[in-house]
């Protein structure tokens, strides 16, 4: 019976043995495939993060892009606009300046006497500063329509016709007109080729 008992004990420690074998290799397969997925998991969260950290950075430099764009039309916007601010200025000094005033009026008279063509003229109007200016200008042309004043026509002139129709002629009136197409060439010569 011995023989028996240890026999026993022989096939028994043999089946542990297999048992703890298959055991050990089955928790090693389960490690490695928990390390593996906690590997894969790791780095798909590192990837994310980056990808992550990516968009928030490009977020970024767009948010801070458009802010300097922003920022570079203000003052291009300012700077041009200031440009006209001084235009305006100059045109109210040559104004108070007769001599140099009169030479311009009478081109501005001109072109609103040409604009009328062969229309009946009912009144010139100027504004009450530049009466004298307008006076002489007038005899200079041969014009003897009434002269009539306003304080709503600035540095040049607005002819009224038989049939009721208005042509002005003013500096302030032109630079307006122009200033849209100005804009972009005042832009250029403040702020280089970029600005356009």
């Amino acid at each position: 019976m011995a023989d028996l008992s240890a026999l026993l004990d022989k096939e028994a420690s043999a089946e542990i043995e297999t048992v703890l074998s298959e055991a050990q290799a089955r928790a090693s397969e389960i490690v490695a495939q928990a390390t593996s997925e906690a590997e894969a998991l790791q780095a798909s969260r590192r990837r994310a993060a980056e990808a992550q950290r990516e968009a928030t950075l490009v977020r970024a430099r767009s948010a801070a892009q458009l802010e300097a764009a922003s920022l570079r039309l203000k003052a291009q916007h300012a700077g041009v606009e200031n440009v006209f601010t001084a235009a305006r200025q100059k045109i109210a000094d040559l104004a108070k300046n007769p001599a140099e005033y009169a030479p311009v009026f009478a081109k501005l008279l001109k072109i609103a006497l040409d604009g009328a063509g062969n229309q009946p003229l009912e009144a010139v109007v100027v504004n009450p500063a530049d009466k004298d200016v307008a006076a002489q200008a007038l005899k200079e042309a041969g014009v003897t329509t009434p002269l009539e004043t306003s304080e709503d026509v600035t540095s040049g002139v607005r002819l009224r016709t038989g049939n009721r129709s208005v042509i002005e002629s003013t500096l302030l009136g032109r630079l307006e007109s122009l200033q849209g197409e100005l804009a972009s060439e005042v832009s250029g010569a403040l702020f280089g080729a970029k600005a356009s």
